[in-house]
């Protein structure tokens, strides 16, 4: 299959900018890649390649060593705002993928760009981490690796989660990070795995827990605000189990209702709460999803429908969301009762970016607090 006009572009312009970017991932991070040796990045033919998703920048220095720049399976609501619209359909080679559900239309995509000699990237979390381990994998994307019969290479990538947490509302310093590419499934040995097996090589090959990895690294990231956002991850005080009490505030976060205070050291880890890392920590609030489920949760926010039939975005407004005995009351620029149960693909992108559909309406609410809680109250997956 040749190459359209747009990909042409596209190649043009990568090659273009390709030493800029290298640039500026220098500066975003200090890099320190390794590969086996059967991996050549200048190799020509396609292959997928998967990789765990610890922060933002991982999707730019996941591919950035290979000459045959691949697609990226990435979020739909990328081309629904500028300036990133622009940059994921005129100049970066991306695919849209809706967040949680099966698009055929992204795998006609995928299987066009691969019959054009183009590679497939994909993050198959889905989400970046919000606690410093691999997370959910779909199963889908194990089959889509056996129908596209080419060699799966895995990138890990260690370090860059507590170098950019996700949650966090402030940058640390002296960031860094190391990639691992490994030939993980030559495509002569795909046909004889089944899904489930291909599966656990997958998951195997992409698990990374950063505490583990910090812990013998011990490499600093200092800061003055290393707490501030972490009620965006957290939800119940593993002191007294009260729900949404986390408030942060510069190095040092506190419980409300038994103020029982703890703070972050400059490697990433808690003091004097309980747990010493947020792993642990989820794991242990994940047993309270009744008790969230039973509570209220308000915060303010700014509304938009997305429109994805034609990547539009428009803004709705100022609006307060409150979660109430299953219910979600939205109140200010728009005002609408909506049932949780009858919610479908509700994700968080970003910080606390929530999405999810209802009533064939996408709708996206950029939350000002508790992102973990709203996405936990109607979904258990992240």
């Amino acid at each position: 299959m040749k190459k359209t006009k747009t990909d042409r572009q596209q190649d043009f312009l990568l090659s273009l900018i390709h030493p800029l970017v290298r640039v500026w991932m220098r500066l975003d991070a200090k890099r320190k890649v390794h590969k086996d040796p059967l991996i050549d990045f200048k190799r020509k033919e396609p292959f997928v390649m998967l990789a765990n998703h610890t922060f933002l920048f991982d999707v730019i220095h996941v591919p950035l060593p290979f000459k045959n720049v691949p697609f990226i399976i990435a979020s739909q609501t990328l081309f629904t705002k500028q300036p990133s619209k622009f940059l994921v359909s005129q100049v970066a080679h991306v695919i849209p993928k809706s967040k949680g559900k099966s698009d055929t239309s992204t795998i006609l995509k995928i299987f066009s760009a691969v019959k054009k000699g183009y590679p497939i990237l994909i993050f198959p979390e889905g989400d970046t981490t919000f606690y410093g381990e691999t997370g959910y994998i779909e199963e889908s994307t194990m089959k889509l690796i056996k129908k596209l019969k080419l060699d799966v290479i895995t990138c890990n990538v260690k370090g860059g989660y507590l170098s950019k947490p996700r949650w966090a509302t402030s940058k640390r310093k002296h960031r860094s990070i190391e990639l691992f590419y490994h030939l993980e499934i030559p495509k002569e040995k795909l046909e004889q795995l089944s899904v489930d097996e291909i599966s656990k090589i997958v998951n195997q090959s992409l698990y990374h827990n950063d505490y583990i990895y910090q812990k013998n690294k011990l490499i600093g990231h200092p800061g003055k605000r290393l707490a501030e956002g972490i009620e965006n991850a957290v939800y119940v005080c593993p002191h007294c189990e009260a729900i949404n009490t986390i408030i942060s505030k510069g190095n040092k976060f506190y419980c409300t209702k038994c103020e029982k205070e703890g703070f972050i050291d400059s490697f990433g880890f808690i003091h004097d709460f309980v747990f010493d890392n947020l792993i642990d920590w989820n794991n242990f609030q994940k047993k309270y999803t009744t008790k969230l489920r039973n509570t209220i949760i308000s915060s303010n926010g700014n509304m938009f429908y997305l429109k994805m039939e034609n990547d539009e975005q428009i803004e709705v407004g100022f609006i307060q969301l409150t979660y109430k005995e299953n219910n979600f009351h939205i109140t200010g620029s728009h005002n609408e009762v909506i049932p949780t149960k009858e919610i479908s693909n509700a994700t968080i992108t970003l910080r606390r970016d929530f999405g999810f559909i209802y009533d064939e309406r996408h709708f996206l609410i950029k939350l000002e607090h508790y992102s973990a809680s709203f996405i936990r109250i109607v979904q258990d997956k992240y």
